[in-house]
């Protein structure tokens, strides 16, 4: 609702816009959040933010290479981000390009050295193609690098690693 009044008082505020298409997104209100988004960027292109939470609502909607379109964009607009490589490598892997997938977060890493999000997603790509010494190198750096903060994650991660008999 505060929202809806922000969006109402400012119509030009894209950061007003964001917020309620990305709060849509949050409460599963797809279509709402698309309609949200495109406001968005009609109001401006180049709003890396929007780029990336209309990504989010793509991938939400099972339109893969459109999310991954949009994620492309967001990175090339703000490069000292981390969120769209990330999510644009989760894209490339839904989408089976796995390798472009790796190079994506590794590009990532090296941008951003140890990265729970970068090492965690990576350890996802390489369980995925079956390189499990290269998985549980990654899956064990995502351990020391997340200490304690993404403990969703950490479960799912020492599981895994349980399960191919290594102990994390």
């Amino acid at each position: 609702r505060l929202l809806r009044e922000v969006t109402a008082a400012s119509p030009g505020l894209v950061e007003g816009w964001n917020a309620l298409g990305l709060a849509l997104l949050r409460q599963g209100r797809l279509d709402e959040a698309d309609a949200v988004f495109s406001r968005v960027l009609s109001l401006s292109r180049r709003y890396a933010p929007a780029l990336l939470n209309a990504g989010l609502l793509r991938l939400a909607q099972g339109r893969i290479e459109e999310g991954a379109a949009l994620f492309s964009r967001a990175a090339d607009l703000s490069p000292g981000a981390l969120a769209p490589r990330v999510n644009l490598a989760v894209a490339q892997a839904r989408l089976g390009k796995f390798g472009q997938a790796e190079e994506t977060l590794l590009a990532a890493g090296r941008r951003f050295p140890g990265h729970p999000d970068v090492l965690y997603h990576l350890g996802t790509v390489y369980d995925r193609v079956g390189n499990r010494a290269k998985g549980v190198e990654a899956y064990t750096a995502f351990l020391a690098a997340s200490a304690g903060s993404r403990p969703l994650m950490e479960d799912r991660v020492r599981a895994r690693l349980r399960a191919w008999g290594v102990s994390p």
